[in-house]
């Protein structure tokens, strides 16, 4: 009959346990989730543009619409965009990305004609979900959802 002694035991569950926390890897941060609900008369009722790109406030200050838009599409890609996403009014869309690290998220939405609100900045800590609702004057409305664990 084999006897293990508490100690035996504690020092073997304290073995798994250091073993087990060793191994595991960072985990990565979750996705940024946006919701993107555009009025059938938003830019027109024209097709235009999402970008989401890394930034810190100072660039997002002095950006201007021309160097925005030069960025989304530049070839090769910009590091600092994360997603250009086609909307098409009247429609909703989930745009799901890679969260940045450090830093702010900025949002371009590149009208035909962009008004005062083509442009807003998003910092830490990132909530799991956004809804942006693009009304007909062009006019971005966005909401967080948080999730029900980060009541606690």
């Amino acid at each position: 009959m084999i006897c293990f002694s508490p100690w035996k035991i504690f020092l073997l569950l304290v073995t798994i346990l250091l073993l087990t926390a060793c191994s595991s890897a960072p985990k990565p941060p979750p996705s940024l989730v946006f919701d993107v609900k555009a009025n059938s008369q938003t830019n027109n009722g024209g097709l235009f543009y999402f970008v989401v790109r890394s930034a810190n406030e100072k660039q997002f200050m002095l950006e201007s619409y021309r160097d925005v838009a030069s960025k989304a599409f530049s070839d090769p890609p910009d590091p600092g965009v994360l997603g250009v996403f086609s909307i098409v009014p009247g429609t909703k869309q989930e745009c799901v990305l890679s969260q940045p690290t450090q830093g702010f998220v900025a949002l371009y939405f590149l009208f035909t004609e962009p008004g005062s609100q083509w442009k807003k900045l998003i910092s830490m800590p990132f909530e799991d979900k956004y809804t942006i609702n693009l009304k007909a004057n062009s006019q971005v409305e966005i909401k967080e959802s948080k999730s029900w664990y980060s009541w606690f």
